[in-house]
């Protein structure tokens, strides 16, 4: 009796189903979650970028809220308009100005006494930005006047949340979402 019954046990097939299913549940529910999260991790990206470029349009015009400044104007813009998925208290806003398309990332000019072709302690320099200190930016923090040129720049640390994939991706789950627009400034 004992026999047949461990024989019956063995043939039955009920339940294979259940059992396949709690062995395959896991990596599909992992692999789901995964692809949504990307998705809104993409989404998020592209919100950023969105409210970068509508800013640096309003930058651009010298446009200013009323009982604000351009500083104000242009970072609410972008406040609002990525702040909805994300932490506005985490975005990092910078822009520099250029006098000209010619002087984006460029180092301030410098006189080469010694002729390594790089600038040592001591040789003279052209303060382009007005800081006071050489740099290899000549960017000058703000969003400039009439007709010079700024880059905008905006990041936001991005957490991933679904278990194993916040190890994967980025430094501890956290990616840097960097957005960019180069704008020339009109005449006002």
């Amino acid at each position: 009796m004992r026999g047949l019954a461990i024989g019956r046990f063995r043939a039955s097939e009920e339940g294979a189903t259940a059992v396949e299913f709690a062995i395959i549940a896991p990596v599909l529910i992992f692999i789901m979650f995964a692809i949504i999260e990307t998705g809104i991790a993409f989404a998020a990206d592209i919100l950023l970028k969105n409210a970068t470029y509508d800013a640096a349009r309003t930058g651009r015009t010298g446009f200013i809220s009323e009982k604000s400044t351009q500083d104000a104007t242009v970072k609410q813009k972008i406040r609002s308009e990525a702040g909805v998925i994300m932490d506005a208290d985490k975005l990092v806003i910078t822009s520099l100005s250029y006098k000209s398309f010619d002087a984006l990332k460029k180092p301030e000019p410098f006189i080469d006494k010694n002729g390594n072709g790089v600038r040592d302690n001591g040789e003279n320099f052209t303060d382009v930005n007005g800081n006071g200190v050489y740099d290899k930016d000549q960017g000058a923090s703000g969003y400039g006047g009439t007709a010079q040129v700024v880059i905008y720049t905006v990041t936001y640390p991005w957490s991933f949340h679904t278990p194993f994939l916040n190890r994967l991706i980025g430094n501890n789950g956290t990616v840097e979402l960097t957005a960019t627009a180069v704008v020339q400034n009109e005449p006002y």
